[in-house]
């Protein structure tokens, strides 16, 4: 699990970090729109248009992905923030649903070839969605470093300790990531009491690993200098009342460690107050808790996010064989409806991160969505089997002559 790639130096953290997920998804892109633009010099088409359907495929993709998951997850990871703009713009982290995706990009890739560029529909999809499972295939692989679309435990029914794995490719995912945290709110998993934070409402978590990395690197310095500068402003305020000083002397030590009592407060409330509260609660140090933490991982997980990687290689494959081997054009996006929409319900049943919450059938949402485009892409094939076998709007594209002159403008 590696959710940061590398840091750049010298730049805010923000905008210095490098998040493995942002990286693959482009690297995604860039090949795949590379692949498409390679298929359609073979096939004599115009790469320039394969180039924009790139670009409306990054831009609708993307908006199209984040909009199903913030549909998705609303109610528990937007609507209760302090700013739910923000939070739903903010996509650094992840937070896409594969499935949104197509169904925003499919149509407007086809406005576009229809209305703009006035080519065939189905000869130039059929060059570019070979790029769309490959795409998909390398996402996957930042959503493994991510630590997102986890699957579900995995361990050894015949193991005691129900720690062992069951197969020999499960992953065990740190202390603090999200496979962790479910398991824990699932009752699969249990942590010492160290790590453990009871919040005001008496709802019980384990503390974020940023907060413990936070308080190994301070050490706890920033926390004892605020008790230090307490305790001495707790002494000079008894002092002054003991010696009894001038009102307004008193007033002003009162006022000093009224203060000082904010910032502690407001310090516990940070990441790293957490933790600190937490070493002096048990009398444990800093690196003690952080040692402790990295003893304790999530039980054995099914990677999903592997499998999806293998699904896309498979799926790019075929499609791509099946391009220069099909007698129909416009058969590739269909094809690609029906076998991702089988994949991915199978998949789904190895998930633990999508909850079963769509209440239809004991169906997620994605398995449901993808049974829809399924029959979508039944019915597609249908239709276009009824459609000639070449579409006459698919000829081959003729670069414009270099060597002849331009023409004078009059």
């Amino acid at each position: 699990m590696r959710p940061t790639l590398f840091t750049i130096p010298f730049l805010p953290s923000w905008l210095g970090e490098i998040k493995s997920y942002g990286v693959m998804l482009m690297l995604g892109f860039l090949t795949g729109i590379w692949m498409a633009c390679r298929r359609a010099e073979r096939s004599r088409a115009n790469p320039d248009i394969i180039l924009n359907m790139g670009f409306i495929s990054l831009i609708g993709g993307i908006v199209g992905a984040r909009a199903m998951y913030v549909i998705h997850y609303w109610g528990e990871r937007f609507g209760n923030q302090p700013s739910p703009i923000m939070a739903v713009l903010d996509i650094r982290s992840g937070g896409l649903e594969f499935l949104g995706g197509p169904m925003l990009v499919i149509p407007a890739l086809y406005i576009y070839l229809r209305y703009i560029a006035k080519v065939s529909r189905r000869w130039y999809l059929d060059m570019a969605i070979p790029a769309l499972p490959w795409g998909l295939a390398l996402t996957r692989v930042g959503c493994f470093l991510n630590g997102c679309c986890w699957g579900s435990v995995c361990v050894d029914p015949n193991d005691p300790a129900h720690a062992r794995a069951a197969v020999p490719w499960a992953v065990r995912f740190p202390y603090g990531s999200g496979p962790m945290i479910q398991q824990y709110q699932f009752g699969q998993l249990t942590l010492p009491k160290e790590l453990i934070w009871v919040g005001p409402g008496g709802d019980s978590t384990p503390i974020p690993r940023e907060a413990i990395d936070a308080l190994a690197a301070d050490d706890g310095a920033t926390g004892r200098s605020i008790r230090q500068r307490f305790d001495e402003l707790a002494r000079q305020l008894n002092e002054a009342r003991a010696r009894n000083a001038p009102p307004e002397e008193i007033r002003i030590a009162e006022t000093n460690l009224a203060s000082i009592k904010q910032v502690h407060l407001k310090y516990l409330d940070t990441m790293a107050g957490v933790a600190d509260a937490q070493c002096r609660k048990y009398n444990i140090t800093p690196a003690e808790l952080a040692a402790l933490a990295d003893h304790y991982r999530a039980k054995p997980n099914h990677p999903t996010q592997l499998y999806a990687v293998i699904t896309g290689l498979l799926l790019t494959w075929v499609l791509s064989v099946g391009y220069f081997y099909r007698k129909r054009h416009g058969v590739l996006l269909p094809w690609f409806l029906i076998l991702y929409s089988i994949a991915r319900f199978f998949e789904e049943l190895l998930r633990q991160d999508n909850p079963l919450d769509f209440g239809f059938g004991g169906l997620t949402i994605s398995q449901f969505l993808g049974l829809i485009l399924a029959v979508i892409g039944a019915a597609c094939l249908w239709y276009i089997y009824r459609l000639p076998e070449r579409c006459p709007l698919a000829v081959p594209w003729d670069p414009p002559d270099e060597d002849a002159p331009a023409a004078v403008a009059t």
